[in-house]
């Protein structure tokens, strides 16, 4: 089956698909016949499996299911040739190490393929095919990288609007039928890198302060220094904004957005795209603020969320390469993934739980944004790793 790019960017690139062998329907692709016999199976008379694929190319006859040792003598035989195939050796070490990655992982470069310029069809049919020999692999929720859409602006098909006015145009609307979404934050394949937005002291961190929830985290620095984008994306607000003083927001693909206030002096404006590790404005004072300071945000669909749940600051680099976002009553719940939650039984309590898991009290109220004296109920689930 071809479809033009702007139309496979709106599709998940492998799904199976029933259909009733006398409905009269046209069918779509199938798989090709290098790879025959989708006959069904004894008792399945009435439905067919079907590989939606996406043209006849492929990286090689059984790339699917070769071993290391194959894919080694496959590659020394490429490189032998006269007119030396790097792209497909890149793309056959590649889908190699894409086996040894997580269902949700794989979907989110799955998704990030239909929004390349020049579309790798042989890889995609190739991991298209080898999911589908996979048992038991099946979608959970909604995993995105860059989702397909023709519009210029980043995440669109998350936001379906772009405001470069307002600070935060969104409504609860926009999240209240949501269930949850996997977020990939970098990728070094796709060149989807992270930064640290400034390197500095931590002087107040997310949560509740004098009577009002501080948004994100303020890190020192000194007037002048160079503030940058922590991930790749497109200035959508450069501008004065109240108490943020001189604020820039840039939405990334994957849907985040990113704050950056009190700066001294803008280096972008609204429209421009960023890397990851670009200098976005010189820090400041600007605003409600008492000093020479960035305070950073991190937000999903207009909600914010602590940035030390995705970013380790006093190592300087994520805590993990995707997070899992779970709607709750007031927002989003923002983990990495991997993260571990402790269910509470009869007689637990915070020293025993801290104690048994080898970590500190502080630290295990810190992630559950509890106290020392919270009351903690049987069936409560507490975070117990980054």
């Amino acid at each position: 089956m071809h479809l033009s790019s702007k139309g496979m960017a709106r599709f998940r690139i492998f799904f199976y698909i029933f259909l009733p062998v006398f409905s009269g329907l046209y069918s779509l692709s199938f798989s090709p016949p290098l790879y025959p016999d989708n006959r069904p199976e004894p008792g399945e008379k009435d439905t067919i499996k079907a590989v939606v694929t996406y043209g006849d190319k492929w990286l090689t006859r059984k790339a699917f299911n070769l071993e290391e040792t194959e894919l080694a003598i496959l590659v020394d035989s490429l490189f032998s040739m006269d007119m030396i195939p790097v792209e497909t050796i890149h793309d056959l070490y590649y889908f190699y190490n894409l086996r040894k990655k997580s269902e949700e992982e794989i979907y989110l470069v799955l998704d990030s393929l239909f929004n390349l310029d020049t579309i790798p069809y042989a890889l995609i049919n190739e991991i298209n095919l080898y999911l589908n020999t996979r048992t038991g692999f099946h979608l959970q929720g909604d995993f995105l990288m860059i989702p397909g859409d023709d519009s210029p602006y980043p995440a669109n098909a998350i936001y379906h609007s772009w405001d470069s006015k307002r600070t935060n145009p969104y409504g609860r609307k926009l999240f209240q039928n949501d269930s949850g979404y996997t977020l990939l934050l970098k990728d070094d394949y796709w060149n989807c890198g992270f930064h640290m937005p400034v390197t500095g002291t931590i002087t107040s961190r997310y949560g509740w302060r004098e009577n009002r929830n501080h948004n994100g985290i303020d890190i020192d620095l000194e007037v002048w220094d160079p503030v940058v984008a922590a991930f790749p994306g497109m200035v959508r607000f450069a501008s004065w904004a109240g108490g943020y003083g001189r604020l820039v927001i840039i939405r990334h693909y994957n849907g985040l957005e990113t704050y950056y206030a009190h700066l001294h002096r803008f280096k972008v404006k609204p429209g421009d795209i960023v890397d990851a590790g670009d200098v976005i404005g010189l820090g400041g004072s600007s605003g409600n603020s008492s000093g020479s300071h960035l305070h950073f945000e991190t937000r999903f669909k207009g909600i914010p969320f602590n940035p030390e749940h995705i970013i380790s600051f006093n190592d300087e680099k994520l805590i993990s390469d995707t997070v899992i976002c779970s709607k709750n009553r007031y927002g989003y719940t923002i983990v990495p993934n991997g993260t571990f939650f402790y269910t509470i039984k009869n007689g637990d309590y915070l020293y025993k739980i801290a104690r048994d898991f080898g970590i500190s009290i502080n630290k295990l109220c810190y992630l559950n944004g509890i106290n020392r004296n919270a009351v903690l109920r049987v069936g409560q689930k507490l975070r117990i790793t980054n």
